[in-house]
């Protein structure tokens, strides 16, 4: 091998490393920072509980991968599922470094680009991310309509929410907002992506639904493990809808990594009617760590189980 090449793929290992410390540096100070507010809580914690709400989240985010590797299927991309599901937990981890582009990034160097182009990893991205939020926020506004419990502005915020995502993940007007952003890449012979179609945004309610409904499952079983009981159907519904509007909200604040100090307070303006508002941050800050926990664990046992696999063949 020539030695530019040489440098050149050392400079990407170390690259990698560099981006992968950064990464665990920035998901574990928020776990400890976390931590660091329950030090004076009186809660007795439930473990069994607490595994069972990591489960839930493991849930929602294979549904929400799903639909990932879906989108990119319909734009004529070819994402194996573990590639698939490596890609979506480890981009995860991006979304602790303000700005959000992490996630797209760590997507497209854990994608096969031979497989599946470079233009159709970040364009199925932007869509499930923009179709994942819209049934968010609008379950989120279903849950807040049916319940009456949660503050107007609340309700104000999930409406609008909702009504600006669903119309941006419209296929035509997706398709022009592609277009558009295309434009400047054009010169540089990008390939050509298939434009989404309705049938494509249909499948992200059945995909999408599903997710949110685990994650609501994983914020129940948190409360749960703090001794928190929320066990009543209108309780399932408003952690559904809670956790939905938490994420939706803190991603649409991109200067802020993983929606940083947003989903706590909307959590605690949703949950705060029903179980208190101190109770309501105890839970906030715990689905907080239970989640950066677990993506951190399914995110390294993916990168190496993939990494094994391409060894073997």
């Amino acid at each position: 091998m020539p030695p530019r090449s040489r440098f050149w793929n050392a400079l990407i290992v170390l690259a990698r490393w560099i981006c992968a410390g950064v990464l665990l540096y920035a998901a574990g100070r928020q776990i400890f920072a976390e931590l660091r507010k329950l030090q004076n809580t009186t809660h007795r914690l439930d473990l069994l509980w607490l595994l069972l709400a990591a489960v839930f989240y493991a849930a929602a985010l294979v549904c929400f991968a799903a639909y990932w590797r879906q989108v990119a299927l319909d734009m004529a991309g070819r994402p194996g599922w573990l590639e698939a599901l490596r890609a979506y937990f480890a981009s995860q981890l991006g979304k602790y470094i303000p700005g959000k582009a992490w996630v797209v990034l760590i997507r497209c160097a854990l994608s096969d680009t031979k497989a599946t182009a470079a233009s159709v990893i970040v364009a199925s991205t932007f869509y499930e991310t923009l179709v994942m939020m819209a049934t968010g926020s609008l379950l989120a506004t279903a849950v807040l309509l049916s319940t009456g419990i949660a503050r107007p502005i609340m309700l104000m915020l999930s409406v609008a929410l909702s009504a600006g995502l669903l119309v941006a993940a419209l296929p035509p007007v997706f398709s022009r907002l592609t277009a558009w952003t295309t434009r400047a890449f054009q010169k540089a012979r990008v390939v050509p992506i298939t434009a989404v179609t309705y049938p494509t945004w249909l499948k992200g309610f059945r995909y999408c639904i599903p997710g949110w409904i685990a994650a609501g499952l994983s914020l129940l079983a948190v409360a749960a493990s703090l001794g928190i009981s929320i066990f009543s159907f209108v309780g399932f519904l408003l952690c559904c809808g809670s956790m939905a509007l938490s994420v939706v909200s803190g991603f649409m604040v991109l200067i802020v990594p993983a929606g940083l100090g947003v989903r706590e307070w909307v959590l605690m303006e949703t949950l705060g009617p029903s179980v208190g508002k101190g109770n309501a941050v105890l839970v906030a800050v715990l689905a907080r760590i239970t989640q950066v926990s677990l993506e951190l664990l399914v995110a390294g046992g993916l990168y190496f189980l993939g990494k094994r696999r391409a060894e073997n063949d």
